[in-house]
C-alpha cells in the first residue's frame, strides 16, 4: 500500500501519548490509513459504503496487527458512535454529505472524544467539477463549503480544542482532456482535545 501523507504522519506524531488507542476512519477506501493506524497499535473501526471484502482481502495473511481492524460497510452519516475513539480520521469524504450531516457526524465524534483525542480531517471546499467539454457539473446534496464557511463550522464545533488548519490547492485532470475535471481547496484540520492535566493549568 502507498504511504500515508506527510500531513497525517505529522498528526500521528503530535498525538498525546495518553490518547486512547482506538481509532475510527470514515471512508477508508484502499485502507492505507487504517492499516497504518493498526500497525501503530490502534484498534481501528473502518467505515465505508464499499463492500468490506475489498479491504479484508488485502489483509489476508498479514501479521497480528490485522486483527485490530474491524471493517464496517455503512454510509458514514448512518454510523452509530457507541464508544470512545482516541483518533478520528475523515479524508476527502465529508464534502459528499450535506452540511447538516457533516455537523451531525462531527458532533457525535466530539461528544464521544476522550481527553487527549485527536481528529484528522481533510475536506474539499470551493469545488469546481467539469465534464470533458469543460461544462460545469453539480452534485446534488453536496456540502459545497467555501474555505471560510468550513473554518467557521469547525471552530464552532471544536470549542475548547486545539485547532490547526491549512489550505492547499488541489486539481485532477484526465490525460486526454485539456480541462481539470476537479478543482478545489483542501482544508487539512488537526484537532486535539486537551487532556485533563492541560485543562487544570
Amino acid at each position: 500500500m502507498a504511504p500515508v501523507s506527510d500531513r497525517f504522519a505529522g498528526f500521528l506524531n503530535s498525538l498525546d501519548d495518553r490518547a486512547l488507542r482506538t481509532a475510527l476512519e470514515f471512508g477508508y477506501r484502499m485502507g492505507t490509513y487504517t492499516v497504518t493506524l493498526a500497525r501503530t497499535g490502534f484498534d481501528v473501526v473502518a467505515v465505508d459504503q464499499i463492500p468490506p471484502q475489498i479491504l479484508r482481502s488485502r489483509l489476508t495473511g498479514c501479521p497480528d496487527w490485522a486483527n485490530r481492524i474491524e471493517v464496517v460497510e455503512q454510509r458514514i452519516e448512518n454510523f452509530s458512535i457507541a464508544r470512545q475513539f482516541g483518533v478520528v480520521v475523515a479524508r476527502d469524504v465529508l464534502h459528499y454529505l450535506r452540511q447538516d450531516q457533516v455537523r451531525d457526524v462531527l458532533t457525535r465524534c466530539i461528544q464521544r472524544a476522550p481527553a487527549g483525542a485527536g481528529h484528522f480531517l481533510e475536506v474539499f471546499t470551493d469545488i469546481t467539477r467539469t465534464d470533458r467539454q469543460g461544462r460545469r457539473v453539480l452534485i446534488e446534496d453536496e456540502a459545497a463549503y467555501t474555505a471560510d464557511t468550513l473554518r467557521t463550522t469547525i471552530e464552532r464545533l471544536y470549542t475548547g480544542w486545539t485547532l490547526h488548519m491549512t489550505l492547499t490547492q488541489h486539481a485532477e485532470r484526465n490525460t486526454d482532456s485539456p480541462h481539470n475535471y476537479f478543482e478545489a481547496n483542501r482544508i487539512t484540520i488537526h484537532a486535539h482535545r486537551r487532556t485533563n492535566h492541560e485543562l487544570c493549568r
